[in-house]
Formats: structure tokens, sequence, C-alpha cells
């Protein structure tokens, strides 16, 4: 019985580890995009709820990230909005270091923000924008993320 019960344990955790690979972040900006050669990576394999969900944009800005952007993070599940986050880029880009404004031309900005999504064990259509503070697009990447409670299921 002992032995059913090891080998159904590493089954399950060989299963969960098996499911641990990156992200396939896609372009979903339109053609007036201030960053059009925009990729995205998110840290970990999934959003931790409650805590901070870094990621890394990479890309060459043809004008300058300026006072009043705005970042946004969408999430969808089976086409029901589930979470929403909404937030001044230029704070969440300063609380990494970086001040706006940020010059145009070749960048990697790396960046976190509080996650206080509600779903949990659900992959949800994830969507993170962003507008410049002169009101045109700066950057739009999705993919499917699971949200989990981090707690119990480390990252």
């Amino acid at each position: 019985m002992k032995f059913t019960t090891i080998l159904a344990s590493a089954a399950a955790l060989l299963a969960v580890t098996s499911q641990a690979t990156a992200l396939d972040w896609t372009n979903c900006a339109d053609s007036s995009s201030q960053v059009p050669d925009a990729t995205f990576k998110m840290d970990g394999e999934w959003a931790c709820i409650g805590e901070k969900v870094c990621g890394t944009l990479t890309g060459t800005f043809e004008k300058p990230i300026i006072q009043d952007a705005r970042l946004n993070i969408l999430v969808k599940y089976q086409g029901r909005i589930t979470s929403t986050f909404s937030a001044d880029l230029c704070t969440v880009l300063a609380e990494s270091g970086y001040n706006c404004p940020i010059a145009a031309g070749p960048k990697t900005l790396h960046a976190c923000v509080n996650y206080n999504g509600t779903v949990v064990n659900i992959p949800g259509s994830t969507t993170v924008s962003a507008q410049n503070g002169d009101g045109n697009n700066l950057f739009c990447q999705a993919a499917t993320v699971t949200n989990q409670n981090c707690a119990t299921t480390p990252n």
C-alpha cells in the first residue's frame, strides 16, 4: 500500500513539474503600437494571488514613455472578465528604478505589480498592455496564465 501511495505521489509531482513550461506570450498590438517589436516574459509560470507578479518587456520604443502612461492587465475566463488591474506606468516603473520620461530606443524593462486576482487554478486569457501619456498604444501582449495560491503551490 505504501509503495502505491509513493508511486502515485511521484506521478502527481511529475505531472505538475511537466506543466511548468515558459508561457507563450504573443503580440496583440495594432500597427500603431509605439513598441512594434515588443516581447514579454513573465517571471514564473503562473500568477501568485496576493503576491507580486513580475515581467520583462523588451523592444524598441519609437517614442519616450511619458507621464500619464497607463499599464493595464485584463484576465478573462470563457469570455468573462475575472480580474482587471490598471496603474500609472511611470509609478510602476519607478518602483523598479526607472524614471519617466524613459527615452526612446531599444529597452529591456523589468517591473512588478501586486496581483490580487481571485480565480484560482483556472487558465485565464491574460492581456498586458500599456498606453503612453499621449494616449497612443505602447504595447500589447497576451497569453494563457493560470492563477495559483502560491502559499500552497510555490512558483
